[in-house]
């Protein structure tokens, strides 16, 4: 019985450990959340390549053409550049007649997103003359808000090469798949960012909504090609002791599957990516980090080990069941700690971003979701994660 109860406290001690680093993030995020955002109003306005790498996106790359149009910022000051990578529907015939420079590559061998950035910006920045002073990266799906270039320019003003915007769920109302989806992308993409922030931490990249200046690529050109290619990019900005900022004035909006399987395809390759992240950067920056004494580099090597909460919900559930059929009073209370304090890390953050009702209602399929993701973190730790960039079904009508 004892080596049982050894190991429950220890899976609930562990569980516990995540617990208190979110909920520090969360205080610090309702702290930065009052605060102005930085950056100088008067700031110049410098000028922008918007680029969005699309495969087979013609259902929808006409209205996320149509979105930047509206842009809140001067139209010589930003072009907008669609690469049109291994194509095989009229994703470039659409951005052609959108009036946007299109580029286009055909490369089997060298399929998904991190290529297809690579080939473009080595394109467009070859001429330090005519290249742009930042690249804004947008997926072909989603909206943009108006400012968004304005606070980018306003925050790179304040001294930051690469910056993330907020990335939100346009579609909470649709499923509650969707509205699950929108109180994670809430956590993830703006409450642990906000919390970082406050806490002088770099807060990561995340696919789109991303802004890199020229300069820094040119010191730190693209070269991450994994599944996790944003979060690859990010471990090496961090190896080099840089910071990406967080501009929570302006956002990107996507769509997101109303359905589980609609889902599997997109899970398994942010899950596979982030397990790439973990047997490839874990290491490496946690040896850097504690040998320079950096807290941003061992913060970076450390992240990518909190759980998922699907899974953080499961290791404190089993951990509290095994506690009551093994009596073990210190074992419970720290597991029960590990559900309470969980239940205010997520309903704490939907709170600071303002989730509508129904996403709080979909709280009550979580169960029904961990067990979903279960299986497929198996899949995960199996290999069975997508090898090629594919596009996830969704409703595009419902952007």
């Amino acid at each position: 019985m004892l080596p049982a109860r050894v190991a429950v406290l220890a899976v609930s001690g562990l569980s516990a450990l995540a617990t208190g680093y979110l909920l520090s993030l969360l205080l610090a995020a309702r702290l930065e959340a009052r605060r102005s955002p930085d950056g100088d109003d008067q700031a110049k306005e410098p000028r922008f390549t918007v680029l969005i790498p699309a495969h087979d996106e013609a259902a929808g790359i006409g209205r996320t053409l149509a979105n930047l149009r509206q842009l809140d910022y001067p139209a010589d000051r930003y072009r907008v550049v669609v690469i049109a990578d291994n194509c095989t529907d009229e994703t470039a015939v659409i951005a052609e007649r959108s009036g946007v420079q299109v580029l286009v590559r055909h490369d089997p061998l060298r399929r998904g997103k991190g290529y297809a950035l690579a080939w473009a910006l080595e394109r467009l920045g070859a001429d330090e003359e005519s290249s742009p002073d930042a690249f804004v990266f947008l997926d072909a799906d989603c909206d943009a808000s108006p400012n968004l270039l304005r606070a980018v320019a306003r925050r790179m003003a304040a001294g930051f090469g690469a910056l993330q915007t907020d990335n939100v769920v346009a579609n909470p109302g649709d499923s509650w798949v969707a509205a699950l989806r929108f109180a994670a992308f809430s956590l993830i993409n703006t409450v642990q960012p906000l919390g970082k922030s406050r806490l002088g931490l770099s807060c990561g990249l995340k696919g789109t909504g991303m802004a890199l200046s020229a300069d820094l690529l040119r010191r730190y050109p693209w070269d991450s090609f994994r599944l996790a290619e944003d979060g690859e990019y990010h471990c090496r900005l961090l190896e080099a002791g840089e910071r990406v900022g967080f501009v929570r004035e302006a956002a990107v909006s996507s769509a997101m599957p109303v359905t589980l399987g609609q889902s599997r395809s997109q899970q398994l390759r942010w899950e596979g990516g982030r397990w790439q992240l973990i047997r490839t950067w874990t290491p490496r920056l946690l040896r850097q980090g504690l040998r320079r004494r950096d807290p941003g580099q061992i913060h970076g090597a450390l992240e990518p080990l909190i759980p998922p909460q699907s899974l953080l919900l499961a290791a404190n559930v089993v951990a509290g069941v095994l506690a009551l059929a093994l009596s073990s009073p210190a074992a419970l209370a720290l597991a029960l700690f590990n559900l309470l304090g969980q239940a205010i890390w997520v309903v704490g953050g939907m709170a600071i971003c303002g989730a509508p009702r129904g996403v709080y209602r979909a709280l009550a399929a979580a169960p029904l979701l961990m067990v979903w993701k279960l299986g497929l973190y198996g899949g995960v730790l199996t290999g069975r994660v997508p090898a090629n960039w594919t596009r996830t079904p969704r409703r595009i009508g419902d952007r």
